[in-house]
């Protein structure tokens, strides 16, 4: 029997495929984690969803460009392996692995991550310098940005929902951004849906996200392994990790303060 030189992941593969998986004993958790990984993989497939042999090796290429850590890669190398196996397509298997040894991410500075907003500004790329912005000043994650809606600009607050429905988290959209993305909204005519969206209303996907912000970065003179979501989310997190540590400090050294005056009045008196 000739072996098929391309494959097509269509919605009724993927099923196949997971229903596969779940009679091997497969886990409800990996099996999440098997439906994200196929998610992200059709995003860098064409628009007729074709595989070929050499779909593997572009497709981890794909995700080193998005900044994926490489533990994450490994894992989608692993699901791309499983996925091959199962249409019968051993020889289309990444052998190599992403090197762990070393897995650390470039870090944004806070002063490259205002001059990506400056070069944005200078350059009238309005949506891009928004998109920034909300990256690194709210803490959204990328897969979570479809969630940044117009009600949820209206409402100065970001009401971040599981697939179950059951809500995670609320973030609060900063007064400053809140204002911008409310003019924002009102010069597109943006009145429902989320906030970033494609020409075609739908929204953006990791893909076009990656390309907006990688084009600034080459602008900026900033490496493009510092600029993408993921960097732009650490950076936030370390910006609200030294903000706690200095009220931890300003904390402890107010009660210091305070003990002092009443051990002024209560304290006992050792000759």
């Amino acid at each position: 029997m000739e072996q098929k030189t391309q494959e097509k992941l269509t919605p009724e593969v993927q099923e196949a495929f997971l229903t596969h998986l779940s009679g091997r004993g497969c886990s409800h958790i990996s099996l999440r984690e098997y439906r994200r990984t196929l998610t992200v993989l059709c995003e860098c497939l064409s628009e007729e969803k074709t595989i070929t042999a050499e779909s593997g090796q572009r497709w981890r290429q794909w995700l080193e460009e998005q900044g994926f850590s490489p533990r994450t890669i490994n894992t989608r190398i692993s699901v791309w392996n499983s996925l091959m196996q199962y249409l019968g397509h051993r020889d289309w298997q990444i052998d190599t692995f992403s090197s762990i040894e070393g897995d650390v991410q470039p870090e944004l500075t806070r002063s490259e991550y205002l001059r990506l907003l400056s070069t944005a500004k200078q350059l009238g790329q309005e949506k891009t310098y928004l998109l920034i912005k909300t990256l690194g000043g709210v803490g959204l994650r990328l897969q979570e940005l479809s969630q940044l809606t117009a009600v949820a600009v209206r409402q100065g607050r970001v009401r971040l929902e599981r697939q179950n429905g059951m809500s995670t988290r609320i973030l609060r959209i900063p007064a400053v951004l809140q204002k911008e993305l409310l003019s924002y909204m009102e010069q597109e005519g943006i009145t429902e849906g989320p906030v970033f969206a494609t020409a075609g209303g739908k929204p953006m996907d990791r893909s076009n996200v990656g390309h907006c912000i990688r084009k600034l970065s080459r602008d900026a003179r900033i490496s493009a392994e510092k600029v993408n979501p993921r960097c732009l989310w650490k950076m936030y997190q370390s910006t609200q990790e030294g903000i706690q540590a200095n009220i931890t400090v300003l904390m402890e050294q107010a009660y210091e303060r305070m003990l002092e005056q009443e051990q002024l009045t209560v304290g006992w008196e050792y000759g």
